[in-house]
C-alpha cells in the first residue's frame, strides 16, 4: 500500500518562478531509468550526468551522447557545477534495503551518499529535487532526507510505487520524494503535460536499448 506526506519547512524563502524549458542534473545516475521518467514527465532538457560504474555510464552516453558525466560525486566540486532548475539522484541502497546490514544513512557506508547529495543541493539550490530509492527507506532514513530537505528550503511529498502499478510483472517496491522551493510548484505543473506522459507510456522496450553489459561481453 502506498504512503503519501507533505512537509512544509517553517519560513522558507519563497522561490523565484522563471520561463522556459527545464534543465535537469542527475547524481547516482545508474543507467539513467529515473531522469527517463522525470524528462518523460516535465519535458527538461538533462544538462548533466554523474555516474561512476563504467557500463552504466556506458548506456548515458549512448541515451545522451552530448551530456557530460562529472564522474564521482564525492569528488566533485560543487561551485564548478552548471546550475540546474532540477535534480535528480537515485543514491545506493545497500545499507537501506531490508536485505542488506541495516546502517541507514551513515557517513561512510554507500548510502550515507545521500549525505553528499545533500551537500551538492546546499550548493546548487535546484527549484526541484526529485528522488529515488527502497521502500525499506521510509524505517531506514526518510526522517533524515527530510529534515534536511526541509533545512534546504523544500516542501515535500513522497509516495511509495511497484513495479506492479505501471504494468511489470514482479513488486520491486519504490520510494519516490518531491521537493519543491515554495513558488514553483505552478511552473513544474505547467511542464507535466499530460500529452507527453501518454506518449512515454506507448513507447516500447526498444527505447531502453543499449550497449552490451558485462555479461554480455564475456559471451563467445
Amino acid at each position: 500500500m502506498s504512503t503519501r506526506a507533505v512537509h512544509r519547512p517553517a519560513g522558507a524563502p519563497p522561490g523565484a518562478p522563471a520561463g522556459g524549458p527545464l534543465t535537469a542534473g542527475s547524481l547516482c545516475s545508474g543507467y539513467g531509468g529515473l531522469d527517463l521518467a522525470v524528462m518523460a514527465v516535465t519535458g527538461a532538457r538533462l544538462a548533466w550526468v554523474a555516474e561512476t560504474d563504467r557500463y552504466a555510464a556506458a548506456v548515458l552516453a549512448h541515451h545522451w551522447p552530448d551530456v557530460p558525466d562529472l564522474g564521482d560525486v564525492t569528488a566533485l566540486d560543487w561551485a564548478k557545477v552548471p546550475p540546474v532548475d532540477l535534480v535528480s539522484a537515485g543514491w545506493p541502497c545497500q545499507d537501506i534495503s531490508y536485505a542488506g546490514p541495516g546502517a541507514g544513512i551513515t557517513e561512510g557506508t554507500r548510502s550515507g551518499l545521500w549525505l553528499t547529495i545533500a551537500d551538492g543541493l546546499r550548493c546548487l539550490r535546484p527549484a526541484y529535487v526529485f528522488l529515488e530509492n527502497v521502500a525499506a527507506l521510509r524505517t531506514r532514513g526518510l526522517g533524515k532526507v527530510i529534515s534536511d530537505l526541509a533545512a534546504l528550503g523544500y516542501d515535500t511529498q513522497w509516495t511509495c510505487l511497484r513495479a506492479a502499478d505501471a504494468g511489470a510483472p514482479h513488486r520491486r517496491d519504490r520510494l519516490l520524494i518531491l521537493g519543491v522551493r515554495p513558488g514553483e510548484a505552478a511552473r513544474l505543473a505547467a511542464a507535466a503535460d499530460p500529452g507527453r506522459r501518454e506518449l512515454q507510456r506507448r513507447r516500447g522496450p526498444a527505447d531502453l536499448d543499449g550497449p552490451p553489459g558485462p555479461a554480455e561481453e564475456a559471451r563467445p
